[in-house]
């Protein structure tokens, strides 16, 4: 075992992918491989599902996955990113949409780094094969039933992830899949997988019209029938923007949980763990009423009481909203022309109002009432005001970290924001 580490700072070098390699000073030695894990993905800004190995000189450098923070040298540190596949391959796609799961929703949004699925046994051989060949003579050499099986899973990885993927996330597909199987890369372009993304659009194309022929929810809104209607699709990152019924339950048996669901919310001791699961449960049927009949605020809350509680908003956020939020100062300057009568007073509650319709009242402070307002937006699938457009457009993309792109403004206002 390496000697303890003794020293203020620390230099890493992190392998991320064999395509992408950082260098890193850290200005102290963290405490512990958790602490060392939440740095590196605020420095690298990548997610959280991985393994931190690191080369050994007791081993001749050797990779050995790290434990315990004493392990690492005390001098210069080279470590390497294991990427866990936790349902972003073929285990999410077999546990979602081919077996018999209790429910259809979204559970992760797009990576960061989209890794690239195991493929069938037979194509993983064969392009093992291939890249051994490409290492020596720099030639591509797939079947045409190998590319067929390597758009299928790609395609249905993707999909588990969005139905409607961006034509930069397509190219991020594309380019992984030739980093990691280099005997895929094409030649006479840049980035050798210009050719790979083509065929993928084309690809999700189809396979989307496969599960919309089928009856899927969420494409089924969109037939090409020649209207001129927008399509109804996530404009704002939404991951599950109208996701299917749980298997086995109907729109009558949602139906009926939403009526429980109303009753529980008269009740004077509601019980939480019970409305949260049915929230949860009836969460497709709510979804096809506000989308496709665009229901007044108030015909929304007349049948979905639940969803405009705050303890229900507390649990989706993941958050409790009051001991969170309690004393946080609102920093934004407030310019008052000449009449100072007019400059903000300490509100003692405050409210919030949907289409002329005081939809929650009594919340405790300013930042609970803007969370549980921006919450609702997305809930409701209601459009940014244009007057407000811009601010909450920021708490999305620069806050919140939803959504890859923006505005202009917002992004001048971001790149003020990091710039070191």
């Amino acid at each position: 075992m390496a000697s303890s580490i003794n020293k203020t700072t620390m230099l890493l070098r992190v392998i991320i992918t064999p395509e992408c390699i950082k260098q890193l000073t850290l200005p102290k030695v963290p405490s512990s491989v958790d602490e060392l894990k939440e740095i590196l993905c605020d420095k690298l800004k990548i997610d959280q599902n991985f393994v931190i190995q690191y080369e050994d000189p007791d081993f001749g450098g050797q990779l050995c996955n790290l434990s315990n923070i004493e392990e690492l040298p005390s001098d210069k540190v080279t470590l390497k990113i294991i990427w866990e596949m936790f349902k972003t391959a073929s285990e999410f796609i077999s546990s979602s949409l081919s077996s018999a799961s209790s429910s259809t929703v979204r559970e992760e949004r797009w990576p960061r780094v989209f890794l690239i699925p195991n493929f069938s046994y037979d194509v993983e051989f064969r392009l093992r094969k291939a890249n051994e060949v490409y290492e020596k003579q720099k030639t591509m050499d797939v079947t045409r039933d190998v590319k067929t099986e390597i758009l299928k899973m790609l395609a249905e990885t993707v999909y588990s992830f969005k139905a409607y993927p961006s034509d930069s996330e397509i190219e991020q597909v594309a380019v992984a899949l030739v980093s990691r199987h280099p005997c895929l890369r094409e030649l006479g372009c840049d980035t050798g997988s210009k050719g790979w993304k083509m065929s993928l659009k084309f690809k999700m194309g189809n396979y989307r019209q496969k599960l919309r022929n089928a009856g899927c929810s969420e494409l089924d809104n969109n037939r090409d029938d020649g209207s001129r209607v927008p399509q109804k699709k996530p404009r704002r990152s939404e991951i599950n923007f109208l996701p299917d019924n749980p298997v086995g339950l109907e729109d009558a048996a949602l139906e009926h949980e939403r009526e429980q669901l109303e009753l529980e919310v008269k009740k004077r001791n509601m019980d939480m763990t019970i409305l949260n699961t049915k929230m949860e449960t009836t969460f497709p049927l709510r979804r096809k009423e506000i989308v496709n009949e665009q229901p007044l605020v108030s015909g929304i809350k007349e049948r979905w009481p639940g969803l405009f509680l705050e303890d229900q908003v507390s649990y989706i956020l993941g958050v409790k909203l009051g001991k969170r939020t309690r004393g946080v100062k609102l920093a934004i300057l407030e310019v008052m022309e000449d009449d100072l009568s007019q400059a903000t007073k300490r509100c003692l509650n405050f409210s919030i109002i949907l289409e002329e319709t005081v939809v929650m009242e009594d919340l405790s402070d300013f930042p609970t009432a803007f969370m549980v307002l921006f919450e609702l937006l997305y809930a409701l699938n209601i459009e940014y005001s244009k007057g407000l457009k811009y601010t909450f457009e920021a708490v999305q993309n620069i806050f919140v970290g939803l959504g890859e792109k923006c505005t202009n403004r917002v992004q001048s206002l971001n790149n003020k924001l990091f710039t070191v």
